[in-house]
């Protein structure tokens, strides 16, 4: 019977050709668009996440701290038994280490002066980093001076300086004494300054011997891991086996004011609540962490597109239900003929449910290969020179991922709106009693 119903069901689709194609078709143009937003703000979210990490220097972030005897506050790591001990459980998790320093100077060209936050790196063992970095001026093919610094263009605006020109900087060595070292500037970034992502780029031996650290110190140890998705365990290990308490999320933070609320998500130590401690103390903080406020951004996009998408189903259904009450009455005799021969009121109501389904399945797959194509030809442009996109994009290119539950959804919900909108059309014609059908003059 099922068989029976879907070939008079697809006759009917296909006699109608022009009726079909529209509303096929305005099924379709709401599958492409929430499809491509979808698409489009889950590769966004990837590429910043990839983007992130590597000018972060990694998925898991772990500073320390020590407290000296005449109430100083080191920011430094060293390697005790703890950490080591929590890297070898979780060796298999971790692709690759960074070690960072980093420092907050005063950049100094001529008469200007700018605060900017610096990392020392070792470019040798972050070549991601180097190509991650977009370059407005100058160059990264040689990054073995060891006075270098890659400075982030905004700031090099504000200082009035251009790549190859000496800056100086001014800052704090851990024990509270002013250093100050000089910096050629090689090359000018595009820095992400909107999304807390601006930083200037040294290397570490020197900045250490300017804070007042041993060449091989650091400050930050840092992990890429072999699936990023592991982020979050992988955080909540290192937390547990060095005694740092669980961060609160975004949500939970939002009546909190601006210190307390970076205290409790990256699991700081507030200024006022600083007391005496022996040993590291260490914080952790991952790549989800800090990417938190840019997906409750991207989660707010997707709500709005998926708002346009129900908008738009809503406006089909009405189609949809307005076109099966002309084609009932359009088929008035025909639906009179088949009760006559016997055909029981549940089939014909099936019969105008299954051509709902078929146009609503029809535009949904043609909504998906229109995202498709798209996908496919937008993913082959470079956009490399528009420098504003690139954290936004995988190596110069539009990345676009819909996820399969997103995409069941949405044809779900297709599927379900088209034969909600059919239903009370197809229950009608069902109720048509055979002997005023077939002496309809309709």
């Amino acid at each position: 019977m099922i068989g029976v119903i879907l070939k008079i069901s697809a006759r009917n689709v296909w006699r109608q050709k022009k009726r079909s194609f529209l509303l096929a078709g305005a099924i379709a143009f709401g599958m492409f668009v929430i499809t491509a937003i979808n698409g489009l703000t889950g590769g966004v979210v990837d590429n910043i996440r990839v983007n992130f990490s590597h000018a972060l220097g990694g998925h898991v972030f772990i500073s320390g701290s020590e407290y000296l005897d005449r109430g100083t506050i080191v920011y430094r790591i060293a390697d005790d038994e703890k950490l080591l001990t929590a890297l070898q459980q979780n060796g298999e998790s971790i692709a690759a280490v960074t070690r960072r320093s980093q420092a907050m100077p005063s950049l100094i060209f001529g008469s200007r002066q700018a605060m900017q936050l610096v990392y020392g790196v070792d470019f040798q063992q972050e070549d991601k980093l180097l190509g991650s970095l977009v370059v407005t001026g100058g160059s990264l093919k040689d990054v073995t001076n060891e006075q270098l610094i890659i400075l982030p263009r905004s700031v090099a605006e504000r200082l009035g300086v251009e790549a190859g020109e000496t800056i100086l900087m001014r800052l704090d060595t851990v024990t509270g004494q002013r250093n100050v070292g000089e910096f050629v500037v090689v090359a000018l970034i595009e820095d992400q300054e909107r999304y807390g992502i601006s930083a200037a780029y040294v290397n570490r031996g020197y900045l250490n011997t300017l804070v007042g650290l041993g060449l091989e110190d650091y400050q930050a140890l840092n992990l890429f891991l072999t699936d990023m998705e592991q982020a979050d365990a992988l955080g909540q290990s290192f937390r547990a086996a060095l005694g740092v308490p669980e961060p609160k999320r975004l949500a939970e933070v939002q009546d909190m004011d601006d210190e307390e609320a970076m205290a409790a998500m990256f699991g700081f130590t507030r200024a006022s609540e600083v007391e005496p401690w022996e040993g590291i103390k260490y914080q952790v903080t991952t790549i989800n962490q800090i990417m938190e406020p840019v997906e409750a951004a991207v989660n707010a996009l997707k709500t709005i597109g998926l708002a346009i998408f129900i908008i738009l189903l809503v406006i089909t259904m009405v189609g949809i239900t307005n076109t099966f009450r002309m084609i009932m009455i359009e088929r008035t005799k025909e639906i009179g003929t088949m009760r006559a021969f016997g055909m029981q009121r549940g089939v014909v109501r099936n019969v105008f449910l299954m051509e709902a389904l078929l146009l609503s399945a029809g535009g949904a797959l043609a909504g998906l290969i229109a995202y498709g194509l798209a996908a496919f030809i937008l993913g082959r442009i470079s956009w490399d020179t528009v420098p504003a996109m690139q954290f936004f994009l995988d190596q110069g290119r539009i990345t676009f991922t819909a996820s399969f539950r997103e995409i069941t959804f949405n044809t779900s919900l297709i599927l379900a709106m088209g034969l909600l909108a059919a239903y009370f059309p197809a229950k009608a014609a069902a109720k048509l009693s055979p002997v005023k059908a077939m002496s309809s003059n309709l």
